[in-house]
């Protein structure tokens, strides 16, 4: 056997079984299991009880709030490694944690003025490290042109 008909044969990948899902009724898996025995010329089309699943579950869907895009959130080493931490054992996302964050804080006005006035302060803190890296950034880059 020659190296490429080896590489050949490695690149072969074994196929796995399409899975159930769990959330269609039975009715639905009937349906498909018989729409899997038409022949390919024939048009497939669902049926009303697949239509009405899944209008029941668009509606379903709808009494849920929206989701916004991700945002990039950068945070201080220390206090990403805590949330990380706590997140995992409380079996939570850090996006719904800074959610209940929002919402237990926003009806709690001295909670929400105290988390604003830290929230100023960490910008301020902020800012003034990126002025010092910015203007470290550019003395080196003075004294490389001078070398």
């Amino acid at each position: 056997m020659s190296l490429l008909d080896e590489i050949r044969s490695r690149a072969t990948q074994p196929t796995v079984e399409p899975r159930i899902d769990v959330l269609q009724q039975e009715k639905i898996d009937d349906t498909l299991n018989a729409i899997a025995h038409l022949a390919p010329a024939e048009p497939i089309a669902l049926p009303p009880s697949g239509i009405s699943e899944l209008k029941r579950l668009e509606e379903l869907l709808a009494n849920f709030p929206e989701i916004a895009a991700r945002i990039p959130v950068r945070l201080e080493t220390p206090i990403k490694d805590e949330l990380d931490e706590l997140c995992n054992r409380e079996k939570v996302t850090i996006e719904t944690l800074l959610e209940a964050f929002y919402v237990t804080c926003k009806d709690k006005e001295s909670v929400m003025k105290q988390v604003v006035k830290d929230a100023k302060k960490r910008l301020k803190s902020r800012k003034e490290a990126g002025n010092i890296r910015s203007s470290l950034t550019k003395l080196n880059n003075l004294t490389k042109n001078r070398k």
